[in-house]
Formats: C-alpha cells, structure tokens, sequence
C-alpha cells in the first residue's frame, strides 16, 4: 500500500506524454481531412468495378484473385481460335481427299457385292431346295443408297428376300420366312460360308420342324460339318439330326413337391443310344429301336 503513491507518481508523465501525442494525431488527422477532396465520380466507377469483378467471379466459379490468370486463359484460346482458319481450310482438304478416297473403294466393294450375291444366291439356293424347301428361291437385293451422304456399310443397302413356295414372289427374309426355315436358310448360309465365318458359336432351333426321313439326316450331316469348324448347339427333335452330334445334351424338367426346375445331362455312349432310340420309337425300348439307334450313332460318326 505504501508504494501504490510512488507508483501513480511514475505513471503520471507517462500518460500525459501519450495524451499529447493522441493530440498531435487527431490535429495530422483533421488536417488531413481538411485537405482531402474526394471524388464521387471515381468513387463511384470503383465500385462499379469492384461489383463487375465479384460478379465475373461468380459467373466463372472462382476467387476473384484468380479472374487475371483465367482471363489470360480464355485470351490464348481465344488466340488459337483466331489462328485456325488455316487448320480448318487444311483439314477440309483432307477429308475431300479421304472422301474421294471412300467412294473409289466403295464402289471396288460394291463390284465385289454384285459379284459374290450372286454366287451365294445360287449356293444358297440349292441348299434350301435340299434342306426341305423344294422349289424355294433366294435372292439377294442391293438397292443403291440415295444422297450423298456417306455410310460405313458402303454405296448400297443389302436385303435377303426368298420364296419359300413355288409360285410366291420374292419377299424379305424377315417378313416370310418361319421359324424353321429362318433356321434352314440360316444353316445353309452358315454351310456356304464356314470357311470364311468368324462367328465362334452358332445356335440353331427348329431347324427340323416340316421334315423328315432324308431332309433331316441332310440337316443333320450339314449340322455335324459345321461343328468340325466350331461350336455348334442344335435343339432338335428328329433323331436323324441327333444322331449326328459328335456330343448328345438332354434337356428335360426335374419335379418334386414344391417345384419344377429345367436339368440338362450330358449322355454317355449307353445313354445316348437309349436317348435316340426313344425319339425314334417312342418310350419302350426295343433290341430293333435299340439297334436302329445303335447304326445312326455310329453311322453319324463316320
């Protein structure tokens, strides 16, 4: 307590020293303001700029300090894009030169097109006739495509049309054909062309239905051809075409008291010849339906 005074007494000049510079600073200050002639109009023009950079910033999504960078950004694009007329012109030379070069080996391909369509028409032709289709005739039609607009499947459109009747006029494949002799027409294509097909699975259903005797034991030799090339999977009814697979999937439905579910078994060389002597003769089997099963396999093989 007794050096609170002494202490108040060392303040004292301390605070009236700061209290005469404050004074000095606040004279500076009005001076200064006195002397201070500010301008509304500039005023005014820098906070329209302040507004048109933060509203450039929002518009571009960045930080109003980045606006410079991308500025000079969009001006180097900018320039490039001014500087490509030339890419533009060098490059509409170019694709007349690979145009032209298009439609000279379009038309090779089109030459090569009316060529072959015949050959494979005729081929296909007689195929069908021997796979059940006596009398059916196959053509194909190449329609020259209309502008000048280029295509990647060349200068004409392609379409299959058959008859599969005498006496009916060609029409397209799709709009005729039924399901099996989609299938027949399909087989005998496959047949022609095998030894050029990159296709590595080939499915055929209801390639039998409407045949029978020779036809199907025909289907089923072709069949077997183009399984020595690849794979093959045939769903058939006929034990002519059976006969003939180098292997014998059964399909059949598995029941039990709640569900029933679809089982294939691959069947061994027993099996198989039980197999193809049901189809031939129905569910007893005979020593002859058995027999007769027995020559188709090995005969199928040979």
């Amino acid at each position: 307590a007794t050096n609170a005074p002494r202490a108040l007494n060392e303040t004292a000049p301390m605070i009236a020293s700061a209290q005469i510079q404050v004074e000095e600073a606040v004279g500076e200050l009005n001076r200064f303001l006195d002397n201070f002639d500010a301008d509304p109009m500039r005023l005014q023009a820098l906070e329209e700029r302040l507004d048109t950079i933060y509203t450039l910033a929002r518009k571009h999504r960045v930080h109003p300090t980045e606006l410079p960078r991308l500025q000079q950004q969009l001006m180097d694009e900018l320039e490039g894009l001014s500087a490509s007329d030339e890419s533009v012109e060098r490059l509409g030379e170019e694709l007349g030169a690979f145009a032209q070069h298009y439609k000279e080996k379009a038309k090779e391909l089109s030459a090569l097109r009316q060529q072959a369509a015949k050959q494979l028409a005729v081929a296909v032709e007689q195929e069908i006739q021997r796979l059940g289709m006596p009398g059916g005739r196959f053509c194909i039609q190449l329609t020259p495509v209309e502008g000048n607009d280029l295509s990647p499947h060349g200068l004409e459109q392609i379409e299959l049309l058959v008859s599969a009747n005498p006496g009916q006029p060609l029409k397209g494949l799709a709009k005729v054909a039924s399901g099996g002799e989609l299938s027949r027409i399909s087989l005998a294509i496959q047949v022609i062309t095998a030894q050029t097909s990159r296709i590595p699975t080939l499915v055929f259903d209801e390639v039998d239905v409407g045949i029978g005797g020779p036809t199907a034991e025909i289907v089923g030799q072709l069949l077997r051809r183009l399984g020595e090339r690849g794979q093959v999977l045939t769903v058939t009814h006929l034990p002519q075409v059976a006969a003939q697979g180098h292997h014998h999937l059964y399909v059949h439905k598995v029941r039990n008291s709640e569900t029933t579910h679809t089982a294939v078994a691959s069947l061994g060389k027993r099996e198989r010849v039980e197999e193809v002597a049901r189809m031939l003769g129905g569910i007893d089997l005979t020593k002859e339906s058995l027999a007769h099963a027995r020559k188709m396999v090995v005969s199928g093989k040979a």
